[in-house]
């Protein structure tokens, strides 16, 4: 049998794990005898590599979510039998033709399928549809399954899932997931990452070395920060070891010093200890260099999965839920469980510097555990590799089914694509229950960090906690908006702090729309999770004072369904508000960020800062108009005490009133660098509920900001009389009268300058010309200085009215 293999390979930067996982995965298969042609990227193919014999150029995809849907609409079309939906050049009908030489197809493992890498999904599932349509059945092979996917992702991957004959997935996580999409397929099963069969010398004899792997990638933390701490971290470990310290890189284009090898020499130079750098090498030279080293530390996955193989302990630091998801899957795949460390453990928001109580702590733990755990990961090895042998072997079981099902019939008619492609899913053989792993991994789960080091990392892990009681409660208010409420839940299980309470307060909308989301969220959100459903709506003030009686914490936030955060929010807001006692809240920056709907996602076309002037929280700024939202606001429980609850009489400025009172009622502090994203949908119809209530109901906050100044004013002239504000309003009346008359010379200097205006319009196609006619930059800087002169001349005319 011929089987095409898709995997992540042959890109323009070299990665060790995806090129592991290609190699493993097409020798497991000639070794069960039959030809493997590799789906390729046929950009680069590492350091010293060569191309394929024989490849197939993968079905690459556009970035853009709604450039992505378009293309895959249009392989539809094709495969529909739509010919010219696509130009003939388009790689598709390439792809179709190649794909018409192979029996099966394999789509090997990796931690592709989420929307972090989006474009990545909709490849596979096309490959996928292309297969289908030719009658080749699809495995999916130890994959890894968001955790973080959009609507459309979501539907794409259920829809890659239901075409596969055979689907293995790598983690408990993902095995929840795709078990989720599709409770009804008849062969998803849990296995290993298949880079574990890579043919390396796993027993190579140790060295006192550390063997260091970190990603290039700081997101969410500040690249100065990340380089600082794990410089730190390494020197900590190289210290208490006195291991020398090697840098290899398993992300790197060979013939450029970016990626893994750019951040590792950022690293060194900041390190005590010497450091030897090493450049990109090809997968089994990567990996032989970790089995070889008695020690390793990294903030990527592969190393990780290495280290458990070669018995070699490995401190994994994980920077978010993506990488926190996979890794501790491949930790409790080998029994080991609370054994990595979030990054944001070790940051000390305040400083950027290294948290030394915990960072001493986590690597005093390590070092007093490695020889356990070098015995525990290699008496179960064999059996670990076991289980992804038998793996391949279902997989070999379920292409020979179904390729002796194909050779009973007639092929798909390949000049026939009207012609409806078979349901994939339950024409091959079933897998029976002995199959890999069969479900959650079943070893016994044995903590690394325990006592004092787990209860210090415990505030920063997505796992749930038990209690009730909160750092901070979340209020999220919602009604019949289950797109928002699902990026919502997602934004807050992205925060690097996870001690957190959100409640859901579902203001008389659906109750099966609400369960429908958060149900998807169950195994993560655990104890944490409150909803509350409002049999009638009396508004959203009224939604946050419920939510307020349904939680408990010390501190608040009020997160609507449709707006966001960055990942740091809780972490600094909570970290400054401990800082600053004499502080009853914080704000942050906050980012206005302009979306447009595509399909049921939302997609970013803009994005500036809210009130960029704003440096501090005073009372008279916000006098004239309100400068935050709540999405950008924590503030202590207790304040309620002393200012009330949120004002139900102001339906739609309730958050306004409130700002006030906190302000009146004492400091509040500010971050000045931006946190928080506050959604606007300006061209959203005002009849639907995707609106934002500013532009909806803008008569509604005109009306109520009136009578709140209105009730403000009267309860000062009860006491004080007319004579000020009739003062005020007289000196505001002549104020307006004179930059009324400042504007309109402004409007007559603008006319003034309309000749100067087509000049410049002249310029500018005469650079737009140059350029595009080759006429080189030292012309186009020439054009764009005479440009330049033009519109300098007419600013200083205009200002001069001013």
């Amino acid at each position: 049998m011929r089987v095409a293999l898709l995997c992540e390979v042959d890109q323009a930067v070299y990665h060790v794990g995806d090129e592991a996982i290609g190699i493993a995965s097409a020798a497991q298969l000639r070794q069960r005898g039959h030809e493997v042609v590799m789906i390729s990227r046929q950009e680069k193919y590492g350091p010293g590599g060569q191309p394929h014999a024989e490849s197939i150029p993968a079905l690459t995809f556009p970035w853009p979510l709604d450039e992505r849907d378009r293309y895959l609409a249009e392989i539809r079309k094709v495969l529909s039998g739509n010919h010219v939906a696509l130009p003939a050049k388009d790689k598709l009908f390439k792809i179709m033709n190649q794909l018409r030489g192979v029996d099966a197809l394999v789509i090997g493992g990796g931690g592709s399928l989420n929307s972090n890498f989006g474009w990545l999904v909709y490849e596979r599932l096309a490959t996928a549809l292309v297969a289908s349509f030719l009658d080749i059945p699809v495995v999916l092979s130890g994959q890894s399954l968001g955790p973080f996917l959009l609507l459309s992702d979501r539907a794409a991957l259920k829809e890659l899932l239901e075409l596969c004959q055979l689907v293995g997935v790598r983690d408990a996580d993902s095995y929840r997931l795709a078990t989720q999409l599709c409770p009804e397929h008849p062969a998803i099963f849990q296995t290993l990452d298949d880079a574990v069969l890579l043919d390396a010398d796993w027993d190579h004899p140790k060295a006192n070395r550390i063997s260091v792997t970190l990603g290039d990638n700081a997101e969410p933390f500040a690249e100065h920060d990340y380089v600082s701490i794990m410089a730190a971290l390494i020197d900590g470990l190289a210290q208490r070891t006195g291991a020398e310290v090697e840098f290899v890189p398993h992300m790197a284009d060979p013939g450029r010093p970016r990626s893994d090898v750019r951040i590792h020499k950022l690293v060194a130079a900041q390190m005590s200890h010497q450091a030897t750098l090493l450049p990109i090498e090809q997968a089994v030279d990567a990996t032989t260099r970790l089995a070889a080293s008695r020690w390793a530390l990294t903030t990527r996955f592969h190393p990780v999965v290495f280290g458990l193989l070669s018995g070699t302990p490995v401190l994994p630091i994980t920077l978010g839920r993506y990488a926190r998801s996979r890794v501790d899957g491949a930790l409790a795949n080998w029994g080991r469980s609370n054994a990595s460390v979030p990054f944001a453990a070790l940051w000390d928001p305040a400083t950027g510097a290294l948290r030394a109580d915990v960072a001493d702590a986590v690597l005093d733990a390590l070092v007093a555990g490695a020889d356990a755990e070098r015995s525990a990961a290699l008496a179960v090895r064999a059996e670990r590799l076991d289980a992804a042998g038998r793996w391949w072997d279902q997989v070999v079981a379920v292409l020979d089914e179904a390729s002796d099902t194909a050779d009973d019939s007639d092929r798909a008619d390949a000049s026939n694509p009207a012609e409806a492609p078979r349901d994939a899913t339950h024409d091959a053989a079933t897998p029976d229950s002995a199959a890999p792993l069969g479900g959650p991994a079943a070893l016994d789960q044995v903590d690394r960090f325990t006592g004092d080091v787990a209860a210090a990392i415990a505030p920063f892990r997505y796992a749930p906690a038990a209690g009730a009681d909160r750092t901070v409660a979340l209020i999220m208010r919602t009604q019949n908006r289950p797109g928002f409420l699902d990026r919502a839940v997602q934004d807050v299980l992205e925060q690097a702090w996870a001690d957190w309470q959100l409640v859901v307060v579902n203001d008389a909308g659906d109750t099966d729309q609400v369960a429908s989301v958060l149900d998807r969220y169950r195994s993560e959100l655990g104890d944490r999770l409150t909803v509350v459903n409002n049999p009638v709506s009396h508004g959203m003030e009224a939604a946050s004072n419920v939510g307020l009686a349904n939680s408990h914490s010390e501190f608040v936030n009020i997160h609507d369904d449709d707006d966001s955060w960055q990942p740091r929010f809780l972490l600094e807001t909570l970290t400054h508000l401990r800082a600053h006692p004499d502080e009853e809240a914080v704000a942050t920056r906050t980012t206005i960020v302009m979306e447009r709907q595509v399909g049921p996602d939302w997609v970013t076309y803009e994005r500036f800062p809210s009130w960029p002037d704003l440096h501090a929280m005073r009372l008279l700024d916000f006098v004239k108009l309100n400068r935050i939202v709540p999405i950008c606001l924590v503030y202590r429980r207790a304040v309620h005490d002393r200012v009330g609850l949120y004002a139900e009489d102001y339906p739609v400025i309730g958050d306004y009133v409130f700002h006030l009172r906190l302000l009146q009622a004492g400091e509040v502090g500010f971050i000045d660098h931006a946190l928080a994203n506050w959604h606007h949908r300006p061209l959203q119809p005002a009849e639907g509920t995707a609106g934002n209530s500013m532009y909806t109901n803008s008569s509604d906050h005109t009306e109520y900001d009136l009578l709140l100044r209105n009730k403000a004013l009267k309860e000062w002239t009860d006491k004080n009389g007319l004579g000020l504000p009739l003062f005020i309003s007289k000196e505001l009346e002549r104020e307006t009268d004179h930059l009324e008359q400042k504007i309109q010379e402004v409007v007559d200097a603008l006319g003034t300058q309309q000749q100067l205006i087509a000049d410049l319009q002249v310029q500018l196609r005469a650079t737009d010309h140059a350029v595009r006619a080759g006429g080189g930059f030292n012309f186009a800087k020439r054009q764009y200085q005479v440009a330049r002169g033009y519109l300098s001349r007419a600013a200083g005319r205009i200002t001069g009215r001013l």
